[in-house]
């Protein structure tokens, strides 16, 4: 059958009247849907924190970094403040470093890392440890028998936590370094960052001096430990000397 004008014109005006009905549902249809998703992600208890799963505690037990951290269970997972957690675990004494994400759909996950000791010191007639970067984060009721004493006189906050940081790092380098020798160095000591000093087994001493170059340092004093001798210096390690 063959449409008249007018019956063409009709008939495409209600196919595009269709058209943007259809293109109006769809949009309603997706804003619908939008809405509904941002609502059960954001406000409602469907995706909410259930769990605060917990990696990479040694000293510290579970039940404190969750209490520090504070997580709100039943709170939508997508509006908890990680920044915030990571802040209040990070304040912890024994945490070196700490991360917390999102694991969906119903955990926050915060992964620790904690300071290692790798000497005591006395302050305030309390034993500290100290870790690899100078800092003396934890107390103990005794001396650990495995880590080395140090001994820093320097006073004035700011270079005494250099001269922290110096000896830490010397030891750090020894014990990754040379086993051997950390066996015989008993105790490690600084009036400054630039005067450490090793006590060795059998009444040795070493004067290191500054951490710089201490590789280079370590290389002389491992030949220069082959001469039967009271006293070692390698502060310059390109000039070494003994005395008995």
């Amino acid at each position: 059958m063959t449409l008249t004008t007018d019956e063409r014109f009709e008939a495409r005006a209600a196919y595009e009247r269709r058209r943007r009905l259809r293109r109006v549902a769809v949009g309603v249809l997706v804003v619908v849907v939008a809405a509904t998703l941002v609502w059960l992600v954001m406000f409602s208890s469907v995706v909410a924190v259930r769990r605060v799963a917990v990696d990479g505690e040694t000293t510290l037990s579970e039940a404190q970094i969750r209490r520090v951290a504070d997580v709100r269970i039943g709170q939508p997972l997508a509006r908890v403040d990680t920044s915030a957690i990571e802040a209040r675990v990070a304040r912890m004494d024994r945490i070196q470093s700490v991360t917390v994400s999102r694991s969906w759909l119903h955990t926050i996950r915060i992964e620790v890392v904690e300071r290692t000791p790798v000497a005591w010191l006395t302050v305030g007639g309390a034993i500290r440890g100290l870790d690899r970067y100078g800092i003396d984060f934890r107390s103990y009721d005794k001396p650990p028998k495995k880590l080395l004493e140090a001994d820093v006189s320097e006073t004035d906050p700011r270079r005494r936590q250099q001269t922290l940081a110096a000896v830490a790092f010397v030891v750090q380098l020894i014990e990754d370094e040379d086993p051997g020798l950390r066996k015989q160095v008993q105790a490690i000591s600084a009036a400054t960052k630039d005067s450490i000093e090793l006590n060795l087994t059998h009444g040795r001493t070493v004067l290191w001096g500054s951490k710089a170059d201490s590789t280079h340092k370590l290389t002389v004093l491992r030949a220069l430990l082959r001469i039967d001798a009271k006293r070692y210096d390698v502060s310059a390690p390109d000039q070494p000397t003994t005395r008995q």
